[in-house]
């Protein structure tokens, strides 16, 4: 079910209803009802899966706690991150085998033919069940004992298919014990909804149009427009999934449920190891807590830190997608995150030296273009294939300075006026995004004004939504990117 849709919306007015007018001591079981019918009502074979993973983890967790097993932890995380692969990546590794099995000249040959449909949302629901059981075996959450509503936890349909990726210790205690309705978190709620609809139609939408004009067709286009298109997949990207995030919360806080900030103005950073510790927290902290600790994390040497955070990286890209540019663009990450921590102490020697000091605004500004051409460099590995993506960082470094007065630049996103207005939207989302750098004071600022200007800002959004997808391009695509994680 897609959140941009008047299937979702007449679903949520039910479930709203019903979830209010139920005691409070039931509303788990209205969550677990509403979360199967919503992921289960397009394709109710995806089901099985779910009640699947549900299961294993719910059993694996009462054995870990009762008996304290490293053993049932190590097996119940095992499966579940095993079905993962069966699903997702069974055909990129049967491809593998046969390409090395014919470097190797073998006759050994298996068929690659893998028809299962990849269960939408399979990735964030194996790890939020494996944080579940890793909650339970260190001890920081107590072992669910009501299938029901350890059902509800896994399948919690405000993030289900996309994040943010829950925490057990986090998402569960609300479950057990759930807040009545307020006012004022519901309408933060409709707020967050409204402007993640904002980012999805407007901004991502419309962004998407240049990125598919000027890189999915760039050996036809200028080096400028194969730069703007870089650029605006950079934001595209950013839009589309923070959209997502944003109207998520905002159905949780309908119902008086906090999951969290999943992006903290990433494009803000100043290295890019800030930049992943604002970008994808809820999945940033899972490999942290499930990866990066249990390898060791900063404790065991330099070297050894180094080796943990490619590590995180090469899992994180080979998470995204099974194809090799995934892995390679986690790689290039990784390396960047490496490389800015070596780099580090040489670059305040040479700013002591120079006597300049690191906060003053045009370093920063500095920092921050230089961040974000790395991290749009390898985005070009995300969004296209190797080859592919290093032509398109040819392209654009032996940039070509005529290009910046090519006239089609106008209708880089198809006709002058779309462009103009992708310009202006894209411009007020960076704008509304920079003031969210501190969002509670942000929203006590929208809070102060006049009762009838906080409607009237929140209709004013859902007028333009409803605009742009009656009179712009920006309908091309409905769907979220990260459904297919």
């Amino acid at each position: 079910m897609n959140y941009l849709s008047l299937t979702f919306l007449g679903f949520l007015m039910v479930f709203f209803i019903v979830y209010n007018a139920v005691p409070s001591r039931f509303r788990y079981i209205v969550i677990f009802i509403g979360s199967y019918i919503f992921y289960g009502i397009g394709h109710p074979t995806m089901l099985i899966t779910l009640v699947g993973l549900t299961l294993v983890s719910y059993a694996g967790a009462l054995i870990i706690e009762k008996k304290h097993s490293k053993l049932a932890y190590i097996l119940a995380f095992t499966i579940e991150i095993a079905v993962l692969i069966v699903f997702k990546y069974t055909t990129f590794i049967i491809n593998n085998c046969n390409r090395l099995a014919e470097r190797i000249h073998s006759g050994l040959r298996m068929n690659a033919e893998w028809n299962v449909v990849l269960p939408v949302g399979l990735s964030f629901i194996v790890f939020q069940t494996c944080a579940y059981l890793s909650d339970v075996y260190r001890g920081k959450i107590s072992a669910e004992k009501n299938p029901i509503r350890y059902a509800a936890y896994a399948a919690f349909f405000p993030t289900v298919l996309s994040g943010p990726i829950q925490k057990a210790r986090t998402l569960l205690p609300q479950l057990r014990e759930p807040k009545n309705f307020e006012f004022e978190e519901a309408q933060k709620g409709t707020l967050l909804f409204a402007w993640g609809a904002f980012e999805k139609i407007l901004v991502a939408n419309n962004l998407n149009l240049i990125v598919t004009r000027s890189l999915d067709d760039y050996l036809n286009h200028s080096s400028m427009e194969i730069l703007i298109g870089a650029c605006c997949f950079s934001l595209y990207i950013y839009a589309d999934f923070n959209a997502y995030s944003d109207m998520a919360r905002g159905v949780a806080k309908l119902l008086n449920i906090d999951v969290g900030r999943n992006f903290n103005n990433p494009y803000i950073s100043k290295t890019t190891g800030e930049f992943w510790n604002r970008w994808h927290v809820s999945l940033n902290e899972w490999f942290i807590d499930n990866v990066y600790i249990p390898l060791g994390g900063n404790r065991k040497g330099t070297l050894r830190k180094y080796f943990n955070v490619l590590v995180v990286f090469f899992i994180s890209g080979l998470w995204h997608g099974s194809q090799w540019h995934y892995v390679i663009w986690g790689l290039f990450n990784g390396v960047l995150v490496v490389l800015g921590q070596m780099l580090k102490p040489v670059k305040k020697k040479i700013y002591e030296k120079m006597q300049i000091s690191e906060e003053v605004e045009s370093i920063i500004f500095m920092k921050r273009f230089v961040v974000f051409g790395l991290i749009t460099m390898t985005w070009m590995f995300f969004h296209a294939g190797v080859m592919d993506a290093l032509r398109i960082c040819k392209r654009v470094l032996l940039f070509d300075f005529v290009s910046i007065f090519d006239p089609n630049l106008l209708n880089i996103a198809g006709a002058a006026t779309t462009t103009f207005v992708t310009a202006i939207v894209t411009f007020i989302f960076c704008v509304i995004q920079n003031a969210r750098q501190k969002e509670s004071e942000a929203y006590q600022r929208y809070k102060a004004q006049p009762f009838v200007f906080q409607c009237l800002t929140i209709s004013i959004i859902i007028c333009i939504c409803i605009f742009g997808v009656c009179n712009t391009d920006a309908v091309v695509d409905s769907q979220f990117l990260y459904f297919q994680f």
